[in-house]
């Protein structure tokens, strides 16, 4: 049992069991996990458990200056094998086989006195080139999983210092491959030459001189540029696309298709970013080269983007949720030259190489719709742009203040417009997240409310009135209109 995880981190889990003495293969690629048990680990008449659960994330600590570039899997045998020669899959393209160094594996305790999970790199295992697996080999279990250096300076010993420190179950040497570790390579630069002259004050000056140079000298690895990522494009109901984006990993692609099993699955691709402008991809809607005619492809949010510390974060306990783009898609059924199948293309912005989300949808796809809101006998598509621009406006305003936000999440969650978890999300396990960033996520449910529940819209239109503050009060009025139309 690992304490601190929720079900929402939890990707899957499998039990296999291994008899006998002969070498044995435990493939769980779908996971990204392969486990390989070696020849005499038992004798003929044994059976051993082996038990696996594969986590996107968690309450975990990762040391400074690294990336989580894998799943964590939580290992556990009974009884204790020689050893297991574990397989991870990882979200690096080592086409450039130089940035192999670059990648640890690293280690936590399956039970922890108190949370977070302190991971610790730890020496050994190896990370063929051209390959997205790296392996290790292991006696004693624990949760393990594989991390990337982002910067070096000077060597890249201040990042790799901590190279061999082992957690607490699993003290044994870490892997029979070819480690490979720096040690303290570098550490000297910051203070050999402190103490040359001029007492004390001197060798304080000097240190600190020192220090700025190893800052001065710090670099990317390219691990940031190297980093694959997965897009999924599906439709929540034919008139709703949803694209969601996380790291290349079948455990997390597993669980994006776990959360969203009872939609229509589309595009998937693997996708880099171009660091050299942006740092996040952007849906783009322009103009058609198809006519269009009678509808109208409108996204949720504006700009429609998915940030890539977001998709490193997804996981964590401040980002439980896959981050992904809302598309909304209208069809006028009552005009005689809507066209009857809807050819839409929206290229991504700011990836390395470029990518279409194509959509293709037909007039009899939206009719038949059972709970459609994108034809004629739903909401104008006009009135449903400005309801989008009012919103917009709103999340602009509650960007400015966290006080005024948590005044009108506190009174929604009272009655029940939100609830308890929901605001504990905001105000507590989203508190790294920028402010923009949680009133995004709020007015999300704000918008299920409108489209789920229209006839509580005049609660929170009501809350916002209430806070006597002329902005808030126009943009309810605005809301209101909007909806009325």
């Amino acid at each position: 049992n690992l304490e601190g995880l929720s079900e929402s981190q939890i990707a899957g889990k499998k039990l296999f069991l291994v008899q006998g003495d002969k070498p044995q293969l435990m493939n769980w690629e779908e996971y990204g996990l392969r486990i390989s048990v070696a020849e005499d680990s038992l004798s003929a008449s044994e059976t051993v458990e082996v038990s696996v659960l594969a986590l996107v994330g968690g309450h975990f600590k990762f040391p400074d200056n690294t990336r989580l570039v894998s799943a964590v899997y939580a290992i556990s045998t009974s009884p204790l094998l020689k050893s297991l020669r574990i397989e991870m899959q990882h979200c690096i393209d080592l086409s450039d086989p130089s940035l192999s160094k670059y990648l640890k594996f690293a280690v936590a305790p399956v039970h922890t006195a108190s949370l977070p999970y302190q991971f610790s790199l730890i020496e050994g295992g190896e990370f063929p080139a051209y390959q997205r697996y790296g392996w290790i080999e292991r006696s004693k279990f624990c949760c393990v999983t594989t991390v990337a250096i982002e910067e070096e300076g000077n060597g890249g010993g201040r990042n790799e210092e901590r190279n061999g420190e082992e957690d607490g179950d699993s003290g044994d040497e870490g892997g029979k491959g070819k480690g490979e570790t720096t040690g303290g390579e570098g550490q000297g630069a910051g203070g050999q030459e402190g103490g040359a002259s001029g007492g004390v004050g001197a060798e304080h000056q000097q240190q600190k001189e020192d220090k700025q140079a190893v800052v001065a000298s710090t670099h990317s690895t390219g691990i940031p540029e190297a980093t694959v990522y997965a897009g999924q494009v599906f439709y929540e109901r034919p008139d709703l696309l949803r694209f969601a984006a996380a790291k290349d990993l079948n455990a997390l692609i597993q669980f994006i298709r776990k959360e969203y099993r009872q939609h229509e699955l589309r595009q998937n691709f693997k996708f880099q970013f171009d660091h050299s402008c942006f740092g996040y991809l952007e849906l783009v809607f322009g103009p058609q080269d198809e006519p269009i005619t009678g509808w109208t492809v409108s996204p949720d949010i504006v700009p429609c983007q998915i940030e890539e510390g977001d998709l490193d974060n997804f996981g964590s306990d401040i980002n439980t949720i896959p981050p992904s783009c809302l598309v909304s898609i209208y069809a006028d059924s009552s005009r005689p030259d809507t066209v009857h199948v809807l050819k839409y293309a929206i290229p991504l912005k700011g990836l390395r190489k470029p990518r279409t989300i194509n959509i293709n949808r037909s007039l009899k796809d939206i009719l038949d719709a059972p709970h459609s809101v994108g034809t004629k006998d739903g909401p104008n598509p006009g009135s449903q742009n400005d309801l989008k621009k009012q919103l917009n406006d709103l999340k602009r305003f509650l960007s400015t203040s966290e006080a005024k936000f948590r005044d009108i999440a506190n009174s929604c969650k009272e009655v029940k417009i939100i609830d308890s978890s929901q605001y504990n999300e905001l105000f507590d396990g989203m508190n790294n997240q920028s402010l923009s960033k949680r009133v995004e996520l709020f007015l999300g449910n704000i918008t299920l409310l409108i489209e789920l529940c229209p006839d509580h819209i005049s609660t929170f239109l009501s809350i916002l009135k209430e806070q006597d503050h002329v902005v808030l009060s126009t943009l309810a009025d605005r809301i209101a209109a909007s909806l009325d139309r």
